[in-house]
């Protein structure tokens, strides 16, 4: 979601010096009395680049926004960079225009007409003249599109057009659709459109040999119980024809009615088109796979065979065709150009009504807007073998937005998809089940209101964001909104893309509980616009969105999207970005003339003559005073809007001085301006060369800050000195060929002759220490050298095969092993211990003796004592036992 970083510049506001910003969107009270409906879109204001086009009444204005703002900075901008008025041969108040995605032509449509103009180039509108140019312009359907006809309520460009040969599509309110391809060469092509068409013939043909055509100038009409039900509210292309868009979208042509019925045309196409190089390949990759998966579906239907073999023959057609390649001058991108296929018919079969379910409370659909369906990258990339490095980043399936008259907007998704069908070239002669299709259904996935005060009839349209395909904004009463469905597009296609039945409904229930459209309101409007707001793309202005209402233009500079940033990166902005604020604009009722001297012209002579008391004085008076009531009101109205708005101004000012005063207070306290203690400093000797000192009184401001800098700097110095000490500690410690220091050498020669106790006895064996060249003792190799316990099988048959005497002498700490030391310690434990058992049964025999004797008690005092000696003796020799042992083992890690 775009964030707003300026509402209306300076050079489109109104100002003492050059105002041709602001002057560009003026319009002409007449102009608009006349102009104004509800019923119709208002989309006059269009752009080329930065190049803006504004309807204002029977002309077209013309400015560079870039030429505007560059005035404005310069402070040097004369009167003449202002705008250039475009004079056309409309003869009603233009309510639509639009520019042609190549720049070249220029579509004014007004009620009932409809002409194309060839819009001069931008070098020649930016040459400095300001005298009024005329378009050099042809009328679209000088017989179908003229006031006896049906108005005209939605004008676009094709964009699978031809490069050269733009094609426009005109809609009618009585549903009947026009294609015009023109060549400015050939005036026939602005007379007869290549492909007319009448929605409510078409809904119920059966094949191609019924008459469709749209009707004509003088041809009568008749009866059609679709009149109401078919009024055409707005239409629009399901995309774009860009490379990763499904390639059905951009043939695809939805056409909504004012009474909730939808409806798709596809494909729809000129006689030559321009397609993508993956378009054709995908398309019948995606043909053949459900041709072959309906082959084995002993449930299909003859319908669904009848249109998937349609679908392989065209696009076989256009297989066996040799597309002819052009390069786009100005881009210079690579256009395949094709030819419609013959053998179909132009027409294709409609398609619809779809069935919003649930059904909502529509009102009436003002404006249509289709997101188009992504194809899934990995299958085109699959036969390279990188289908894993390329990720799907949209939906998989269409997002249909429709708006109603009362501020709503619906979001709808089209699960099925929309696939080329055509009618029969002849009607069968038996009627069979097969031949009725299902019913095709829009699953409604949102609704907003975004006018929540009750307001008239007002047409809602909407705006496609050049910067995400997933964004668009809404022109309504209140203004213009943004919705964002990036939030919920993700977690839906995961859904679809990898479908579960178990636990399917609540995981979707979850989505829509956790995520949904995000909705702002970037453009806040006290009075309806004038036009649908546009948006464009450029380095120099940036992300900008334009609309207007009666008091001037009004706009407004978005954030663009970037990526995300690392989290721990420094922050540039060392406060915040100041909450941007829509600059006031005074009302167009401070500069409206009265028509109060008009009125009184009209009547001269009643100014003229004496005042008598007669009825015409009387009209006279009241009808003055109705006329200056009703604009005393309106400037009172103004006024006190204006003394409100100074009134919040003033308390934002204050709380705005509070906030500054304690940001002083805290950057005070930082920089030590505020410390009521004096710091010193000394400087150095005396400039004069004498004994004194310089000093400071105080440091404050900057040098305090800066000191606070060095002593950062010093300690992060000192702790870079103290880690590379580490680090060469380190290195010298795991390196293996650094010096040894004194200690280190004296516990190696400790290791080495604990070493030589423990193995040194069993000289010959695996584990025995052989003597080196240089005297060192080699460590013994195998695990039972290393350590001989008492109990072990080895130790056990020397034991039995020593003496007693040579196990029970008393064993030299430097001569003999460890091992040795060991076994001696255990016969001694063995030898107190059947003394203990000795010394308990003489206690026990005496007790039994003495038991009746009335010494008792001194015996029992003596038993006692012994017991305890005899305890803290085993005590010892256990405590000793451990202790060696432990060492031994420790020993033995080593």
């Amino acid at each position: 979601m775009p964030k707003v970083l300026e509402y209306t510049p300076a050079w489109l506001s109104r100002g003492e010096g050059s105002q041709a910003g602001f002057d560009l969107f003026r319009q002409d009270g007449k102009a608009h009395s006349e102009g104004e409906d509800g019923d119709r879109s208002r989309r006059t204001i269009a752009h080329r680049g930065t190049e803006v086009f504004v309807a204002v009444g029977k002309v077209v204005r013309w400015a560079d926004l870039r030429l505007l703002k560059d005035a404005h900075e310069s402070k040097h901008g004369h009167q003449d960079d202002g705008y250039r008025i475009l004079k056309t041969p409309a003869a009603f108040d233009i309510t639509t225009i639009s520019v042609s995605p190549d720049g070249s032509l220029i579509a004014i449509v007004t009620a009932h007409t409809c002409h194309v103009g060839i819009l001069p180039t931008s070098a020649h509108l930016r040459s400095g003249e300001t005298s009024p140019l005329r378009l050099r312009a042809f009328q679209v359907g000088p017989t179908a599109h003229v006031l006896e006809q049906a108005p005209i309520t939605t004008a676009l460009w094709h964009p699978l057009s031809k490069p050269g040969v733009p094609s426009l599509l005109t809609v009618t309110k009585d549903a009947c659709v026009r294609l015009w391809e023109l060549d400015i060469d050939n005036r026939h092509s602005f007379d007869e459109p290549s492909i007319a068409v009448d929605l409510k013939k078409l809904g119920n043909a059966t094949s191609t040999a019924t008459d469709l055509s749209a009707s004509k100038y003088g041809a009568k009409q008749g009866f059609s119980p679709d009149e109401v039900e078919m009024q055409v509210a707005a239409a629009c292309f399901g995309g774009s024809g860009a490379a990763d868009e499904h390639a059905w979208s951009g043939m695809t042509l939805w056409v909504a009615m004012t009474e909730g019925d939808v409806y798709a045309l596809c494909p729809f196409l000129p006689s030559q088109f321009t397609l993508q190089d993956s378009a054709l390949p995908g398309l019948t990759t995606a043909v053949v796979a459900k041709t072959r998966a309906l082959t084995s579906d002993v449930e299909a239907t003859e319908s669904e065979k009848k249109k998937l073999g349609s679908q392989s023959k065209w696009l076989a057609d256009l297989d066996e065709q040799e597309p002819t390649t052009l390069i786009d001058d100005t881009t210079f991108e690579r256009n395949d150009v094709y030819s419609r296929p013959a053998k179909f018919a132009s027409i294709p079969r409609l398609q619809g009504p779809f069935r919003l379910s649930p059904e909502p409370d529509f009102g009436e659909i003002t404006d249509i807007h289709v997101v188009a369906p992504l194809i899934d990258q990995s299958e085109l990339y699959e036969e390279f073998g990188d289908e894993d490095e390329v990720e799907n980043e949209g939906l998989s399936v269409s997002i249909i937005c429709l708006a109603t008259n009362a501020g709503k907007v619906h979001v709808c998704l089209d699960l099925d998809g929309v696939e080329a069908e055509w009618l029969p070239a002849k009607r069968s002669r038996s009627f069979a089940l097969d031949d009725v299709d299902d019913d095709k259904d829009l699953l409604l996935f949102e609704t907003f209101d975004l006018v929540t005060a009750d307001v008239d009839t007002f047409h809602c349209a909407f705006t496609a964001s050049p910067s995400d395909r997933y964004e668009v904004f809404v022109t309504s009463p209140a203004g213009t909104h943004t919705l964002d469905f990036n939030p919920w597009i993700f977690g839906l296609e995961a859904e679809l893309r990898y479908p579960h039945d178990e636990g399917s409904a609540l995981r979707l229930e979850n989505l829509l509980d956790s995520t949904s459209t995000l909705v702002d309101h970037p453009l806040a409007l006290s009075s309806p616009p004038t036009s649908t707001a546009i948006a464009l793309l450029d380095s120099t202005i940036g992300f900008f969105l334009l609309t207007s209402n009666p008091s001037g233009p009004v706009a407004a500079t978005l954030d663009l999207p970037h990526a995300p940033q690392n989290p721990y990166s420094p922050t540039l902005l060392a406060l915040p970005a100041p909450t941007p604020r829509e600059p006031y604009q005074p009302p167009a009722t401070f500069y409206t003339l009265s028509t109060l001297p008009q009125l009184l012209k009209s009547n001269p002579a009643t100014l003229k003559q004496r005042l008598q008391f007669t009825p015409s004085t009387l009209q006279t008076l009241t009808e003055a005073h109705r006329v200056l009531s009703h604009e005393t009101h309106n400037l009172a109205l103004s006024a006190a809007d204006l003394f409100r708005r100074i009134e919040r101004l003033r308390s934002e000012l204050i709380d705005q001085v509070s906030s500054v005063r304690n940001l002083s207070n805290r950057v005070d306290t930082l920089t030590g301006a505020d410390d009521s203690a004096d710091f010193s400093r000394s400087i150095g000797p005396a400039e004069d060369g004498g004994d004194g000192i310089v000093e400071d009184a105080k440091i404050v401001g900057s040098e305090r800050i800066e000191q606070r800098v060095l002593a950062a700097v010093g300690a992060n110095k000192g702790l870079e000195e103290r880690v590379e000490e580490v680090r060469r500690k380190i290195g010298k410690l795991g390196g293996g060929g650094g010096k040894l220091t004194r200690r280190e050498e004296m516990f190696g020669k400790e290791v080495r002759r604990l070493e030589g106790m423990i193995g040194g006895e069993r000289k010959g064996d695996g584990g025995a220490e052989a003597e080196r060249g240089d005297g060192a003792v080699t460590p013994p190799i195998k695990p039972g050298a290393l350590l001989r316990l008492p109990n072990s099988p080895g130790e056990l048959a020397k034991r039995e095969a020593a003496p007693a005497e040579a196990a029970k002498q008393v064993p030299e700490v430097d001569g003999q092993s460890l091992t040795a030391r060991l076994s001696a310690i255990e016969d001694l434990r063995e030898r107190l211990d059947k003394e203990v058992e000795d010394a308990l049964g003489r206690l026990q025999s005496a007790s039994e003796d003495n038991g009746r004797a009335s010494r008792s008690g001194v015996a029992s005092e003596w038993k006692k004592r012994e017991m305890s000696r005899v305890m803290a003796l085993m005590e010892r020799e256990e405590a000793l036992i451990e202790a060696v042992t432990g060492r031994l083992s420790a020993l033995g890690g080593l």
